[in-house]
């Protein structure tokens, strides 16, 4: 017969913090944040944007108040920059932050 075998890990739990979605905004607004928005891999909302570094069909590289966001894909089309708001259509593959 085989001995039952018991591990025990020793990291201690995590804890989660649950927010609400106006908390995140108000938080994201409270350090200087942006607030994004995704709709599927097809469109992307971005409140808080400061600029655009780089821009072409399959790379967008967005500025941040604290960093950048870089979207990798194909077909990117700006569709709206406003103030500080900008909304991206195309095919997203892959979002990065960098800080």
């Amino acid at each position: 017969m085989s001995k039952k075998f018991k591990f025990k890990s020793e990291k201690p739990k995590e804890k989660w913090r649950i927010f609400s979605c106006s908390d995140i905004g108000e938080e994201a607004r409270r350090v200087g944040g942006a607030h994004i928005e995704l709709f599927g891999n097809r469109e992307i909302t971005v409140e808080g944007c400061m600029g655009v570094f780089e821009y072409s069909d399959t790379y967008l590289k967005l500025k941040l108040p604290k960093g950048a966001l870089i979207l990798c894909g194909n077909s990117f089309d700006i569709a709206a920059f406003e103030g500080t708001t900008i909304t991206v259509k195309g095919n997203m593959s892959s979002l990065e932050f960098c800080v």
